[in-house]
């Protein structure tokens, strides 16, 4: 099947690998079909394009590579509503990534990561709450990081 995306171009993907989430993405309720397409081989990075709308494309990001001890708890009935059969560790875990001009100063939102149920496709984008996180951790995380974002305040 082609798609088209303004940040992609024309791409190929198979029937099989959309994903569904059944109500949307906050801010994009109406659209529920979506791909994930990595950046590159091997890397922690992806686009998660909608296969309905062009100009809906978000980066996102396997948020363990950058947050080792990033820990969620998901409700058994958001858990239900993936239609989760096994263990819910065996979901996917991404977080999408706000990308400003210095890419350095890139931020994972960790409030609220989207959850893919591999086996069947569901998806969602789980709001978590009363935790330590925000929607804007950096994640690249280094003494010049810091430096680099007091120079930006």
């Amino acid at each position: 099947m082609l798609i088209n995306s303004e940040v992609l171009g024309e791409i190929e993907i198979e029937t099989k690998d959309i994903i569904h989430f059944a109500k949307g993405i906050p801010a994009f309720e109406e659209y529920q079909q979506y791909v994930i397409i990595p950046l590159e081989e091997r890397s922690p990075f992806y686009y998660l394009q909608s296969v309905q709308k062009t100009d809906l494309c978000l980066v996102i990001a396997q948020p363990f590579v950058f947050f080792p001890d990033y820990e969620i708890e998901i409700a058994d009935d958001e858990l239900q509503s993936l239609e989760v059969n096994g263990e819910a560790a065996d979901l996917a875990i991404y977080v999408i990534l706000t990308i400003p001009d210095d890419f350095r100063l890139t931020t994972a939102n960790l409030l609220a990561p989207i959850v893919v149920n591999p086996e069947n496709h569901q998806a969602m984008q789980y709001v978590t709450v009363g935790n330590k996180y925000s929607s804007r951790h950096l994640i690249f995380r280094s003494e010049s990081m810091a430096a680099a974002a007091k120079e930006g305040d």
